[in-house]
């Protein structure tokens, strides 16, 4: 259990990274579609994040299909990897650090930079 517990950890992280990065046109897609999070804020889709978090971490792509099999609910999976929050309010209170980085071949996770965006000065690339 310690290892999922650790994986979503790194899920949530990496999937902040993202969000941070790419804060801007996610707000405007939101602003049309988003849905509500228990605690009353508001998220992208289920599949946008999923999509994201698989892309970010293609370990969870192993994860996928047991999760499917299991539950097909796009929803349950974004409770299941501990995904259903607001990821704004999560940004504007400070509670998130750097990103850990989920190798199985390390029993400690690693700290690593954030994930390249399209912001970033090295887009496009040569």
């Amino acid at each position: 259990m310690a290892f999922f517990e650790n994986f979503t950890s790194v899920i949530r992280d990496k999937w902040l990274d993202y969000f941070r990065a790419n804060r801007t046109w996610l707000e405007v897609q939101m602003s049309t579609t988003s849905v509500r999070t228990p605690e009353g804020g508001r998220r992208p889709s289920s599949f946008l994040i999923l999509g994201v978090v698989n892309a970010l971490e293609p370990k969870l792509s192993n994860l996928m299909v047991p999760f499917y099999q299991l539950n097909s609910d796009e929803d349950a999976l974004i409770d299941v990897l501990g995904l259903n929050f607001d990821p704004e309010a999560v940004l504007d209170n400070g509670e998130v650090g750097k990103t850990i980085d989920a190798s199985p071949e390390n029993d400690t996770p690693l700290l690593s930079e954030p994930s390249m965006s399209v912001t970033d000065d090295s887009w496009p690339p040569s």
